[in-house]
């Protein structure tokens, strides 16, 4: 490979790296399961790495030193895009953990005594509520639904325009009373 193929190349897998793997990831996440999706994404993945080998080979011998600086800048733009994939999952997974499924009134308390609120939904790990100000992260919880009491840390709290405050909790100490109590909730 001489100087200009090297260029050809390295220009083309900048191009896919920039263009065509955001859409390839955002398409692959949308539609997970799909075996069409994967194989395409698989086969980018699999092509783009062969490319950044073959470029590897011959870096060192035809590559100018701003050849070698793009090259890196790619190969560090691919790897933290692949490693995002998971963050983009984490936040799709927290979206729609914050949609509103059910709306049962809960007491809470942050240390400040009893106060009213709204279960908003649950998952296996912890609820969401409605509180009345914003929870600091970290902060204990004392969650009582019919007598029935969790006991969990702030893990978000996010306040609206209409002031309302959606805080997020993870179960730290849970009883199974608890648990049986919020199934039902869900049924109702």
């Amino acid at each position: 490979m001489n100087r200009e193929e090297f260029q050809k190349v390295l220009k083309d897998f900048e191009i896919q790296i920039r263009k065509r793997l955001p859409a390839m990831i955002n398409s692959y996440l949308a539609n997970r399961g799909n075996r069409e999706y994967e194989a395409a994404f698989n086969h980018l993945i699999d092509t783009l790495q062969r490319t950044r080998k073959e470029l590897l080979k011959h870096l060192s011998k035809v590559a100018r030193h701003e050849q070698k600086v793009r090259y890196f800048n790619a190969v560090y733009n691919l790897d933290s895009q692949l490693r995002s994939m998971g963050h983009k999952d984490a936040h799709q997974k927290h979206l729609r953990f914050r949609r509103h499924r059910l709306a049962a009134p809960v007491v809470y308390d942050i240390g400040e005594g009893p106060e009213q609120g709204d279960l908003l939904n649950v998952a296996e790990e912890g609820v969401l509520l409605k509180t009345a100000e914003k929870v600091s992260v970290d902060r204990e919880i004392r969650v009582s639904i019919c007598g029935k009491q969790a006991r969990g840390k702030a893990m978000w709290s996010l306040a609206d325009e209409s002031g309302n405050v959606e805080t997020g909790v993870r179960f730290l100490e849970v009883s199974e009373d608890f648990l049986k109590e919020i199934k039902e909730k869900l049924k109702e």
